[in-house]
């Protein structure tokens, strides 16, 4: 076994039933394999099966520094850290601290004199599931301001993309807002209360990006950027707000994704005490208005839904739940399935491991673990044309977030103000995929979305996220 990769679990290897062709030695040389092929620096791999835990750690942390990772490093969560606010919220919901269709404004007082009034009716439940119609990203104007009561003021002056409970729309800014009812009612930072209420009694080291000292000796995986045009992976720094703490600040192992995971299959011996099962249930069960295209085939209060690899057009209810992450050079995924006590968790610290989590979901599968993933519905083919009078090029808008659709070079470029570049190919059904350009990463997924009265584009989705058509091109 190579230097930088570990193995744990009671057996080699599971010896019958599902993931029978699955043992610790063909998981580790799997991942190196993936790992080179996608030019990722680190990664981990955890599969819980039976009881049972195996794992992979492989590469290193830092290609500067080539420190090997080990089965104990973390690696940023990103929005996998949102999965961590919503178990939080559910507990103090089960203790009644909190009640999920009551009105956010009963706990975040900077909320009752919003300049948009319907925020006054956005629910916790909404928050949750994305269906609240926040703006995407919110940010105050200093990246350094620590204050979740500043952030929840200046949230107050943002209009609402859509009427509460009308449709999903991916929000980092609700999931803030969560953090802030956690502050309000528990008197303690979010982070704190992850951390006593949550993580530790998980067994879980904690971790935290957004503070200097992180919260813990363990030093996290830097994260790594891979150029189109070049053959390795460069360090990238990460940027974390302060306030966006509840959404996407945590960092661990893919064992303590596993841990998480035993929680709400109702396997850890803490789960009990941390989590009924009717509000483990109310996590899993899609809520219908949270149409979760480009991310996942459906989406709960708080986990994402997906489809198993069987999947047809009116198939059951998905039954593999898990979050996915993305930062600025690295990515994170966690898959479970409550019946049969699947888990699987990857870490990576490259913007490769995307594409590397999807080449490994295939792999599981050959190997007897049908972990599942989300598969947009693209059509191969493409539409007859895709003239410029078709309406769509433009700028379309999310809060400060700003889209620019322009012709270039015979095709269509995507952008944004913080430097997206993306080229975009259009389907069939108003669906498009858009490439970076300036990074190695798994495509977007979007659509656009046509006014029911006037036939007009109003929205265009992408990656989970909405943005209101705001001009169109000249």
């Amino acid at each position: 076994m190579s230097a930088g990769s570990r193995t744990c679990g009671s057996d080699e290897g599971w010896s019958s039933g599902k993931g029978e062709n699955v043992e610790s030695r063909s998981i580790t040389e799997l991942l190196h394999e993936l790992a080179r092929k996608h030019m990722v620096p680190g990664t981990q791999l955890a599969l819980h099966m039976n009881g049972k835990t195996l794992s992979a750690a492989v590469g290193v942390t830092d290609t500067q520094s080539g420190d090997p990772v080990s089965s104990d490093t973390p690696f940023a969560f990103g929005s996998v850290s949102k999965a961590f606010t919503a178990t939080l919220i559910l507990e103090l919901v089960s203790d009644g601290d909190l009640e999920l269709d009551a009105p956010v404004c009963e706990y975040v007082p900077e909320l009752r004199q919003a300049a948009d009034e319907e925020m006054s009716a956005v629910t916790l439940r909404q928050l949750l599931s994305h269906t609240g119609g926040l703006v995407a990203d919110y940010e105050l104007d200093d990246s350094s301001e620590q204050s979740m009561r500043r952030y929840a003021a200046g949230v107050a002056t943002t209009r609402l993309l859509h009427h509460p409970g009308r449709c999903f729309s991916y929000a980092n800014t609700g999931y803030n807002l969560l953090g802030r009812c956690v502050e309000a009612v528990t008197a303690m930072e979010w982070h704190s209360a992850v951390r006593d209420f949550l993580l530790r009694p998980l067994g879980i080291g904690p971790v935290f990006l957004h503070r200097s000292d992180g919260g813990s000796a363990r030093r996290p995986a830097t994260c790594h950027a891979v150029r189109p045009d070049g053959h390795q992976a460069r360090p990238v720094g990460l940027f974390l707000p302060p306030t966006w703490a509840p959404a996407s600040a945590l960092a661990g192992s893919a064992e303590d994704l596993v841990a998480f995971a035993r929680l709400h299959m109702g396997e850890h011996p803490a789960a009990d005490t941390l989590l009924d099962d009717e509000h483990r249930r109310d996590m899993r069960t899609p809520v219908p208005a949270a149409d979760a295209f480009g991310m996942a085939d459906g989406w709960g209060l708080g986990l994402a839904c997906y489809s198993g690899p069987d999947r047809r057009p009116h198939a059951a209810a998905p039954t593999w739940y898990g979050h996915d992450g993305t930062v600025d050079g690295g990515s994170c995924h966690l898959r479970f399935q409550p019946e049969t006590g699947l888990a699987v968790a990857l870490t990576t610290n490259a913007t490769t491991g995307s594409l590397l989590w999807s080449d490994l979901v295939e792999e599981l599968r050959l190997r007897g673990v049908p972990v599942a993933d989300y598969r947009p519905d693209v059509p191969d083919a493409p539409p007859a044309e895709w003239p410029e009078s078709t309406g769509l090029l433009g700028e379309y808008g999310n809060g400060d977030t700003r889209f620019s659709l322009r012709p270039h070079q015979g095709g269509i470029r995507l952008s944004d103000r913080t430097g997206l570049v993306a080229d975009v190919t259009l389907h069939d059904r108003m669906i498009f995929t858009a490439q970076r350009v300036d990074a190695v990463e798994a495509s977007y997924t979007g659509r656009f979305v046509l006014d029911g009265d006037t036939g007009a584009v109003a929205l265009m989705q992408l990656g989970g996220r909405s943005a209101q058509r705001l001009t169109s091109a000249a």
